[in-house]
């Protein structure tokens, strides 16, 4: 299961023990991260589908032509304010600080042990 989660042999047999869950936590973590793009690209395809599909039909069963997007779909704003941009890089900012310090005092405790 250790080789399943990324650990090489040596860090199973020879490291601290708690290594084995701390790649457990990121193997999950990448799993559903891996899991959301998936459902992210499905729903993608669907809306596409569906897209093509009203255009299709609409232009087969009434006087009225529709036309197919000429651009792909964006979920993004298209514009932030400064103010925002500066909130959304000091959210990420002290995401990744807090990160670092779970990740040190992981880190610490397997060395103690």
């Amino acid at each position: 299961m250790a080789i399943l989660y990324g650990m090489t042999i040596e860090e199973f047999w020879e490291k601290n023990p708690d290594l084995f869950w701390i790649y457990r936590y990121a193997y999950f973590e990448r799993l559903e991260i891996e899991q959301n793009i998936f459902n992210h690209n499905a729903w993608l395809q669907g809306a596409y589908f569906n897209e093509a599909l009203s255009v299709a039909l609409c232009n087969a069963f009434t006087k009225q032509k529709a036309e197919y997007s000429k651009k792909p779909y964006t979920f993004m704003k298209e514009e932030l304010s400064e103010e925002e941009k500066k909130k959304q890089i000091e959210m990420q900012v002290a995401d990744i600080k807090a990160r670092i310090r779970q990740v040190n005092s992981m880190q610490k405790k397997t060395k103690n042990s």
